[in-house]
């Protein structure tokens, strides 16, 4: 009896493709079981678990290696995609298989290519390239909040008042079917020229921009700008002028938030928020300015999984 993956299955994004890949492979470390378990019914030999259902989407998930575009992946997609090379895994007509290694010539059921997909997973997790990976990003991350910190402190010592603004650029639900992780880092370079050019930038003397991806609102950008305080001091206004900026820059499919009209609307005070206006003698405000920025920067298991080869997802910049 054949098992086919379901014809039916809808269209995912390249965000959630990807996130797929990286839930599969930490629930697979996480867990020991098969993506199918054989049972004893002549009608469904098979069952299929929960590490079975991480796979429903896998020709999806096997698109973002077809080589159309050079990206750089994360550690779990490419243990992943190693794993798909490592067993051979071939599409054949409407289902998975891969050769038996026990049985010269010929291949394995659906499911039994699944478990062995999953047990080859766990199997090249132990080897040091994947260790490796791993402890880089960790290292990574830290030496991006030593970064920041370094940064905030540059740019507030820097000057006698500092307005700091944090906002969040998203794309809207009916964009994110067919954005691309190459469209997101497009449309955040040419937000990252307009610093020179544009007017909601006037005064601006530092910046802090990253992309990330998360699991419901796909690839999104975490950014952070500081101005010279003396010359700019309308908090909400500027950030309205830079959303809309966003806006124009997406053609209206992205949208953006700035949490401090909430924190401020609820009665929080700003230099507890590490937005707004900030004076260089402000200890503790600064204190709060860099505990904000560093969460910009820390590794909440929104990283990238997928990005444009070479690229940085992570960006700053200190003007003169």
């Amino acid at each position: 009896m054949h098992y086919t993956f379901n014809d039916y299955t809808p269209t995912i994004s390249q965000a959630e493709a990807s996130f797929k890949i990286d839930q599969l492979v930490d629930d697979a470390l996480r867990r020991g079981e098969s993506a199918y378990i054989p049972q004893s019914r002549p009608d469904r030999p098979y069952r299929k678990t929960m590490l079975g259902a991480d796979l429903d989407y896998l020709s999806q998930m096997l698109a973002l290696f077809d080589g159309r575009v050079d990206y750089d992946y994360s550690e779990n997609l490419e243990l992943f995609y190693d794993a798909c090379q490592d067993i051979r895994l071939e599409h054949v007509g409407r289902s998975y298989t891969c050769p038996d290694s026990e049985a010269g010539g010929s291949y394995l059921s659906e499911p039994e290519t699944m478990n062995l997909l999953l047990d080859r997973i766990r199997e090249l997790s132990k080897r040091d390239r994947y260790k490796r990976s791993c402890a880089d990003r960790r290292y990574q991350t830290k030496r991006q909040s030593e970064d920041v910190r370094e940064l905030v402190n540059k740019v507030m010592e820097r000057y006698a008042r500092t307005l700091v603004l944090r906002l969040n650029f998203y794309y809207r639900e009916s964009a994110r079917q067919r954005l691309t992780v190459e469209q997101v880092f497009a449309d955040m370079n040419e937000l990252v020229r307009a610093r020179r050019t544009n007017p909601a930038f006037e005064h601006l003397v530092g910046y802090i921009i990253r992309v990330e991806q998360g699991e419901d609102r796909g690839f999104h950008i975490h950014a952070a700008f500081f101005f010279n305080g003396s010359e700019r001091s309308r908090q909400f206004h500027v950030a309205e002028r830079i959303g809309e900026l966003w806006e124009a820059i997406t053609n209206g499919r992205g949208y953006w938030h700035d949490s401090a009209r909430e924190w401020v609307k609820r009665g929080g005070n700003d230099e507890r928020r590490g937005t707004g206006m900030f004076q260089r003698s402000d200890e503790k405000g600064r204190y709060a300015v860099m505990e904000l920025m560093t969460y910009l920067v820390k590794d909440k298991g929104q990283h990238l999984r997928i990005r444009p080869a070479g690229v940085r997802a992570y960006r700053t910049g200190c003007i003169r």
